[in-house]
C-alpha cells in the first residue's frame, strides 16, 4: 500500500515541466511528504507525521526542508496521522494557503488530528511535571487549538470532480479504496496545447 507517482506527457513538445520532490515516506513508511512544482505554483502533496522511535518522532518538530510559506496549495490523500499529522506543524511555520482533500476526509481530519493533539499535550504536561530528562519546558507538537486553525483552511472536493486549483492546475480525486474519505490524486498542468499529468496514489486497498 505504499504510495506511488505516475506521470505522464501528452503532446511533448515545448519545455512543460512538472518536478516532484519527496520530503518524507523516502526510506521510511510514514511521514508521507511531498512537493509538485507545476504551472508556476507549489503544491504540497500531505503533510504527515514521522512515526518510530523517539528519535524519528523527534523529526516533526524540526523546521521543513522547504520554504513553508512559498506553498501555495496541500492536497491531502487521507485522515491517517502518517499522511496529516504535521498539518498543524506546516500552519505554525506560515502557511495560510487551501488545504484540498474528499468530504470524508475533511469531517475526520478533526477527530484524528485533536486526538493526536491530546496525547502530545498529555505528554508534555507528564514531562514536565516529573522532570525525568531534567527540563520543565516540554511543549506539545500542536495543541487542539491549532487543529482548528487546520479546519478553516479546509476545501472539501468529491470523488472524480474537477477542480480548477489555479489557471493551469487542475486536481482530481478518485476512489483509493484504502479509509473511509481516502483518494487518489491527479494533477493535471495545462500550458498551451500541451499537457501534464501526474497521479499519486496515496495509500491503496483496505489495510
Amino acid at each position: 500500500q505504499w504510495p506511488l507517482f505516475l506521470v505522464s506527457m501528452f503532446k511533448t513538445t515545448g519545455s512543460l515541466v512538472m518536478k516532484v520532490t519527496i520530503y518524507g515516506a523516502a526510506g521510511a513508511v510514514t511521514g508521507s511528504c511531498h512537493l509538485v512544482e507545476a504551472a508556476g505554483k507549489r503544491i504540497l502533496l500531505d503533510c504527515g507525521m514521522i512515526q518510530g522511535n523517539k528519535v524519528e518522532e523527534a523529526k516533526n518538530a524540526l523546521p521543513f526542508d522547504f520554504d513553508v510559506k512559498s506553498i501555495d496549495a496541500v492536497v491531502l490523500s487521507h485522515a491517517h496521522i502518517d499522511h496529516c499529522g504535521r498539518l498543524p506543524v506546516l500552519i505554525q511555520q506560515g502557511f495560510h494557503g487551501p488545504i484540498y482533500t474528499h468530504t470524508a476526509t475533511a469531517d475526520m481530519l478533526p477527530i484524528m488530528l485533536e486526538d493526536a493533539a491530546s496525547l502530545a499535550e498529555m505528554d508534555a504536561e507528564r514531562r514536565n511535571k516529573y522532570h525525568k530528562d531534567g527540563h520543565s519546558h516540554h511543549k506539545a507538537l500542536f495543541t487542539r487549538a491549532d487543529v482548528g486553525s487546520v479546519v478553516r483552511q479546509l476545501k472539501s472536493l468529491d470523488y472524480r470532480e474537477e477542480k480548477q486549483l489555479f489557471p493551469n492546475l487542475i486536481l482530481t480525486l478518485n476512489d483509493a479504496g484504502h479509509i473511509l474519505g481516502s483518494g487518489s490524486v491527479r494533477l493535471q498542468a495545462l500550458e498551451n496545447d500541451k499537457t501534464k499529468t501526474l497521479v499519486f496514489s496515496g495509500d491503496v486497498g483496505p489495510n
